[in-house]
């Protein structure tokens, strides 16, 4: 572990954050001004951080974002939803801190997008997986032969088309608090499409807030993370993946930039925080490097790259949900993250979208998080 970790973590600790609500509810608060400095490949200091706003940008009537590149790929998607505004508003298991109601929203924003792996954070764990997998295809207007597999822990769903198998796959959590649970499965890919290749997904939603508590909640959801990852990738111990496995870690990872984001780092690099129980820092790649982050920037323009949003109160826009993968085996081949308001009316007819489709609530100009979409190609181990 970095040596001056500790020191830079008390030292930044002040300021409360805004964000989102994790599983227990955190009012936002005002951030300091987040940095302009793009994402450099191995960054020195604790913090990542990614460009942020260009509010004046122009509508386009492109589209060539949205089209799923050639060959075999696997498109993902991972959306903070805001506390179950997806479902009916008389839904009787809709969360105690559900504001908002964006269900045709959500289905046209499916519909557009046609993941094939989802991942979904501030959904009420109250729901079933069946429950959840019948919503989706509802949602996502499938076929009849078209079956949505759903893993959900605490208030984080992995939802796929492929197989899922959850036994056996999921994080070893059992002996550390609730709050440190993720969903975790394997999307078992066909074999006639691609071969004996399967994909590993966590699905993880990190603590929101600025205080020092949720700061180093973080860094301990992290570390619990890639203790697992260590465990997935060697032989014997509780998990074990085939060689090779390709691996996504995705989701809301409250990532500011008023904080050290220690967590950020431990995800990235396999820079576990605590060690002594832990255990000691890994390389989380198959080929043992870092794991690449997808850095999807809005409707692929390569100009915003904010994941959340809001303009009243006007706080800071931010980078807050990453998609970080193992890149010697998944080639990255489109990314970007769905923004609605600056797409044209032609676009947006074309696709079947509505122009406030990713806002939560216009009338304040609330966003909260955006879809974050990638494609990825499977290449064989080098």
């Amino acid at each position: 572990m970095l040596k001056f970790a500790a020191a830079l973590l008390l030292a930044m600790i002040a300021p409360t954050l805004a964000g989102c609500t994790a599983p227990t509810a955190v009012e936002p608060t005002p951030q300091p001004p987040a940095t302009t400095t793009p994402l450099p490949p191995r960054p020195s200091a604790a913090a990542t951080t990614l460009p942020v706003a260009s509010p004046t940008a122009t509508r386009s009537a492109d589209t060539d974002f949205m089209q799923r590149p050639p060959g075999l790929n696997v498109r993902v998607m991972s959306f903070n939803v805001n506390w179950d505004s997806v479902f009916p508003d008389d839904d009787p298991k809709n969360h105690d801190l559900r504001e908002f109601s964006r269900g045709a929203a959500f289905a046209r924003i499916l519909r557009a997008v046609r993941p094939d792996v989802i991942c979904l954070q501030e959904i009420n764990y109250l729901r079933g997986a069946s429950e959840l997998s019948a919503f989706l295809e509802q949602a996502i207007g499938a076929t009849t032969d078209e079956h949505w597999q759903v893993a959900n822990v605490r208030d984080a769903v992995i939802a796929t088309h492929f197989g899922l198998q959850e036994a056996g796959y999921q994080l070893v959590t059992s002996l550390y608090p609730y709050d440190l649970q993720q969903a975790a499965a394997l999307v078992d890919l066909p074999d006639p499409d691609y071969g004996a290749i399967d994909l590993y997904l966590i699905c993880a939603h990190f603590k929101a807030g600025g205080s020092r508590s949720d700061i180093l909640l973080r860094s301990r959801q992290a570390d619990v993370i890639m203790s697992n990852v260590r465990d997935l990738e060697s032989p014997g111990g509780e998990l074990d993946l085939v060689d090779d496995t390709p691996l996504l870690i995705m989701g809301d990872f409250n990532i500011y930039s008023t904080d050290p984001a220690l967590h950020a780092r431990t995800l990235e690099y396999g820079d576990i925080y605590d060690e002594a129980t832990y255990g000691a820092d890994l390389q989380p790649d198959w080929d043992l490097t870092a794991l690449a982050d997808a850095h999807p920037s809005h409707n692929g323009l390569g100009v915003d790259f904010y994941t959340w949003r809001t303009d009243s109160p006007l706080f800071p826009w931010g980078p807050l949900d990453r998609i970080f993968y193992t890149d010697s085996v998944l080639k990255l081949s489109n990314a970007f993250i769905l923004n609605t308001t600056l797409m044209s009316d032609q676009a947006l007819a074309s696709l079947g979208l509505q122009f406030d489709d990713v806002v939560l609530d216009l009338g304040s100009d609330y966003y909260d998080h955006l879809p974050l979409v990638a494609d990825f190609e499977l290449v064989p181990a080098p």
